[in-house]
């Protein structure tokens, strides 16, 4: 059975049953955190990035051990912290209540805007591995409250099998233009994540993160991966209709996910 219908937004939770295998998960990078989640993501076969959630895919075990990312390169130590990262920030920014999962995701962001750098720079680091790997796991714990657009604008570049687009990289680029675009709909949420930052204006958050990028060596913009202007309007359909729109704290339509493309190019 072609296995889109198993998709979120196709309806297909009540679809996914206990009929299949259990399942030990072992993380080796700190970042997308699913390894106590709900939710898969799978490419299919015609390049959509779809979404399935079920309590059914929830490991019935996870070993978290930092000692396992020692290994990774700084680049991809880099992008999968900022993957966890805007988990964290996107999460808290949901609009749906969910006080302990709030609570959960700005400790992690704390962990993670402390560390990530230090990992970055010194893979050897312990310290700054555990506290990536647990602001990665508190990620995955919070973001049952749902994401935003950043994972809306990434998921469909993400399915490009022809150009391998990092999910984490994506994320990186996208969560200044989307806190820009966000901003006025939750001011409140964005000054709590500044001051757990000890960022004195919550309006610089954007700033902050840019310059965060560039310090981790990441891109900063959708050209330096070769993408074009072009191509990238294609992807404002599927990114408006991406599971992750229904809770950016901002009405997302498709014109606004082709304006952040091009902001973000």
């Amino acid at each position: 059975l072609p296995l889109d219908q198993y998709a979120i937004v196709a309806g297909g939770i009540s679809r996914i049953t206990s009929d299949i295998p259990p399942l030990i998960a072992v993380p080796t990078t700190a970042g997308s955190g699913s390894e106590i989640g709900r939710a898969a993501l799978l490419t299919l076969a015609n390049g959509k990035k779809l979404g399935f959630l079920s309590d059914y895919l929830i490991p019935k075990a996870t070993i978290c051990d930092p000692a396992l990312t020692m290994s990774m390169p700084p680049l991809l130590t880099a992008a999968t912290g900022m993957d966890a990262l805007s988990h964290c920030i996107e999460t808290f920014c949901s609009p749906r209540y969910n006080p302990v999962a709030d609570a959960i995701a700005l400790d992690g962001l704390e962990r993670g805007y402390q560390n990530i750098i230090k990992a970055t720079t010194n893979g050897r680091d312990c310290k700054a591995r555990a506290e990536m790997m647990m602001c990665s796991l508190q990620g995955g714990l919070a973001f049952q409250k749902s994401l935003g657009a950043v994972h809306s604008l990434s998921h469909p570049l993400g399915a490009l099998t022809e150009r391998h687009l990092h999910h984490g990289t994506l994320n990186a680029i996208f969560l200044p233009f989307v806190l820009e675009f966000n901003f006025d709909h939750c001011k409140e949420k964005m000054q709590v994540i500044a001051d757990r930052l000890k960022i004195k204006d919550a309006y610089s958050l954007p700033y902050h993160f840019t310059l965060m990028n560039q310090q981790l060596g990441l891109p900063v913009r959708l050209r330096e991966l070769g993408l074009t202007k072009v191509e990238l309007v294609a992807f404002s359909e599927n990114a408006k209709e991406d599971h992750c729109s229904l809770t950016n704290p901002r009405p997302l339509e498709v014109e606004d996910c082709r304006q952040m493309y091009s902001e973000a190019w």
